[in-house]
């Protein structure tokens, strides 16, 4: 096969032709900041669901997160290895920007199909994402204000949608680097009070005595929730491009993970540990009226709802790059740029008006589009790069794919490929399109599981009266004193 890639004339070569657009380069942020851009990204959404997760696998879904985690911190580590071989030998990268990085990579590993195919994963998942993130800024708008504004998430949803037109007009994250802090602080915050939510929930409420797997879809769909949890592989050339020193963008990716699994071991487990089988998507929707714990949950939902409202123009930037890119729209604000993401912010609201079911979203796009890019094809990249550019008899050339890597790469790709492929089934076998939707169900198909459980129950007990009526009215001697 022909791949397109530049022809080296020199090592120093400043007429090479490149695959996409360059930007010049100037300043950049450092390994303290990429590592709050991975965590202020990756958290939240992932963190309030994988209770709800591990509901659907048991006491199994703890080590399916941790394998999540280890997949994807290998993955996300050796794409930003990759990323240094295209810096290696093709100098403008190094002092100049990519709007399209990831893209970029696959061009140089496979030619301009991978680009193209790259690209398309790449914005249908940060779109499917940000769709998520303003559902639950939504579901948490509507729990903070149920009791003196009454509205419910789908009426929330345009009025979410308009309050994040501003920040998504930023350029690119070196513009609002302060939000990867805010993102990343906030939902630190949250997760402690949460945690400590969960254990005065246990204390005065005890324990959840449902434990079990309920069938192999649910158990498959554990998978698809925790890859999204870890997910972000796609956005971190990005971060990498904006770095002052690229190649220390690999210390950031360790640190990155090892804080999102202090932040998640103890949600998952403590929220499953509360809650069982009836944990929700948004865990925060779990909690009974309780007059100590509705304090930290409120001051909870505030947090997570600046996690929400930082990360969104974190999430679907790329999208925009890209698109705008695509679209000749100048990197400058005009008028172009402001016409442009107006109307992907529309085309995001309908999503979510439509499938307001975020859970089933997590599990779809975790299982298929995020499993292919954050699992898949960094390590497909790697191997195929060291293949073309690096010299194996060389022992001072340090990007090399040894053996017993191609051996972790394969075994982290067919494990990926079959638990995304299960995942996936798992999620389309149950998944009710439009059955949900807010524009055509009514009041009570919107509302969630748990109160769906209870309204469930209380008509349980309504027959069990009606029976023990029924059987004394049949039998009116047992109504007689003793």
């Amino acid at each position: 096969m022909n791949i397109e890639k530049p022809q080296i004339e020199s090592p120093s070569s400043s007429a090479l032709p490149l695959p996409l657009p360059l930007i010049h380069r100037t300043g950049g942020f450092s390994v303290i900041t990429a590592t709050f851009f991975i965590v202020g990204e990756l958290a939240g959404g992932g963190l309030l669901s994988l209770p709800h997760a591990i509901s659907l696998a048991s006491w199994y879904g703890i080590p399916i997160i941790f394998f999540a985690s280890i997949c994807a911190s290998i993955a996300g580590y050796y794409l930003a290895k990759s990323w240094m071989i295209l810096e290696q030998h093709f100098p403008e990268y190094r002092h100049s920007l990519t709007r399209k990085p990831f893209a970029t990579i696959g061009q140089y590993a496979y030619g301009k199909w991978m680009s193209i195919f790259v690209s398309i994963l790449m914005n249908v998942t940060n779109t499917c994402a940000t769709t998520v993130f303003i559902l639950f800024a939504s579901d948490l708008l509507s729990q903070l204000t149920k009791s003196f504004i009454g509205y419910d998430i789908c009426q929330w949803i345009p009025i979410t949608s308009v309050i994040f037109l501003i920040p998504i007009l930023f350029g690119s994250p070196i513009d609002f680097w302060p939000i990867a802090y805010g993102a990343t602080l906030s939902t630190t915050i949250g997760s402690i009070l949460l945690i400590i939510s969960l254990a005065i929930q246990v204390k005065r409420h005890g324990t959840s005595n449902e434990f079990q797997i309920q069938n192999f879809e649910n158990f498959s769909s554990c998978f698809g929730i925790a890859f999204y949890a870890f997910g972000g592989a796609a956005a971190f050339p990005s971060f990498q491009n904006d770095m002052r020193d690229k190649n220390q963008f690999s210390k950031a990716v360790i640190f990155g993970f090892l804080g999102l699994l202090l932040l998640y071991v103890p949600v998952a487990t403590f929220g499953y540990t509360a809650f069982g089988i009836y944990s929700e998507a948004n865990i925060l929707n779990n909690f009974q009226s309780d007059s100590l714990l509705n304090i930290f949950i409120t001051i909870v939902r505030c947090c997570f709802l600046v996690h929400f409202c930082t990360v969104i123009p974190i999430t679907i930037n790329p999208v925009f790059l890209d698109l705008e890119e695509l679209l000749r729209i100048p990197k400058a604000f005009t008028w172009k740029r402001l016409l442009f993401r107006t109307f992907m912010l529309i085309l995001m609201t309908f999503l979510a008006a439509t499938f307001p079911n975020f859970g089933q979203i997590l599990e779809l796009i975790g299982g298929s589009t995020v499993t292919i890019m954050s699992f898949i094809l960094p390590p497909l990249f790697y191997m195929k790069l060291c293949n073309e550019y690096s010299d194996d008899k060389n022992p001072n050339d340090e990007y090399q794919c040894p053996l017993w890597l191609k051996i972790v790469f394969g075994i982290l790709i067919i494990m990926g490929t079959a638990s995304g492929i299960a995942s996936t089934f798992g999620t389309l076998s149950r998944w009710q399109p439009l059955e949900s939707a807010c524009y055509i169900a009514g009041h009570y198909k919107n509302q969630t599981n748990f109160e769906k459980i209870q309204i469930w129950s209380l008509i349980d007990i309504v027959d069990d009266f009606q029976i023990v009526e029924l059987y004394f009215q049949s039998n009116p001697d047992n109504m007689k004193p003793v």
